[in-house]
């Protein structure tokens, strides 16, 4: 008898260990969820180059899958497959009233060969975005879990385009006398950049957040996150393209062509609103 009372014992609770790593929480919440998410940002560049600053935030917008597996109540990891739309503008100019300016950047119109200096550029970027986060939740309270999260962003660009603020820059020499004449700014269309960006970013993302529970298994979920770029996304041109007249360039004191090695991180704030069954 002693022994069946202990043979019990021991498989309730072998039973009980089960069940707690099956129905994670008082309130059995589902090991996989599945959804969709909806991601409204604020994008800006950080700036490493010398005359070279932030010109405008922009407002951007991603959105996609999402999912969720949850290995106790309160810890889970999550992932999904998202569409990013990405971009801020660069500065190149040290005043954007008269474009006196401080990097002084060239380049040269492939269609026309025209020479012009740079004064400001809007980036567009498009990216396929694998976000992988470990999510920390608080047990249930009422119909609401408050979770952290913390991860990276995979990003893999799928096109560039920039729109560029610029000026002509014509040269002359009269009796041995160089003069440079600078015409009014004008503004170019969105043209595809992709070659001149790198074509993968990774970011740190950290956020906070709550799931509201409004139907069985389906939650509502809305998170405000950070996310912190850690790759230079410029590819700095090199002496041989810039001797074939492609990429930004500046002049030395003897009037040659070097390179412009321009360094910037794209990192964005966003707002997460999302469902999941």
């Amino acid at each position: 008898m002693k022994n069946l009372l202990l043979t019990l014992m021991i498989l309730g609770l072998g039973c009980e260990a089960f069940a707690q790593d099956q129905a994670v929480g008082p309130n059995t919440r589902k090991k996989f969820k599945i959804g969709f998410n909806l991601s409204p940002s604020i994008d800006f560049f950080q700036t490493n180059t010398e005359g070279v600053n932030l010109d405008k935030v922009r407002a951007k917008f991603g959105y996609g899958l999402m999912a969720e597996y949850a290995f106790t109540n309160n810890y889970a990891i999550t992932f999904g497959l998202e569409h990013k739309m990405a971009g801020a503008s660069l500065n190149f100019s040290a005043d954007a009233e008269d474009f006196s300016a401080d990097a002084d950047v060239r380049y040269l119109d492939q269609s026309d060969k025209t020479e012009y200096r740079l004064l400001t550029r809007s980036h567009r970027l498009d990216y396929v975005n694998i976000p992988i986060t470990l999510k920390l939740m608080t047990n249930e309270i009422g119909y609401f879990t408050y979770f952290g999260q913390f991860g990276v962003d995979l990003l893999i660009l799928a096109s560039s385009q920039a729109k560029d603020q610029r000026q002509t820059a014509d040269t002359s020499t009269v009796a041995g006398v160089f003069t440079e004449d600078f015409g009014s700014a004008g503004e170019t269309d969105f043209i595809g950049r992709y070659n001149q960006t790198m074509f993968i970013n990774v970011k740190l993302r950290i956020g906070a957040g709550f799931e509201w529970n409004f139907s069985g298994n389906t939650a509502l979920v809305v998170s405000v996150s950070y996310h912190n770029g850690f790759i230079d996304l410029m590819k700095d041109p090199d002496n041989d393209k810039v001797n074939d007249d492609e990429g930004l360039y500046t002049y030395d004191e003897n009037r040659d062509k070097k390179p412009f090695e321009l360094s910037a991180n794209l990192h964005h704030v966003a707002l997460n609103v999302g469902i999941l069954f």
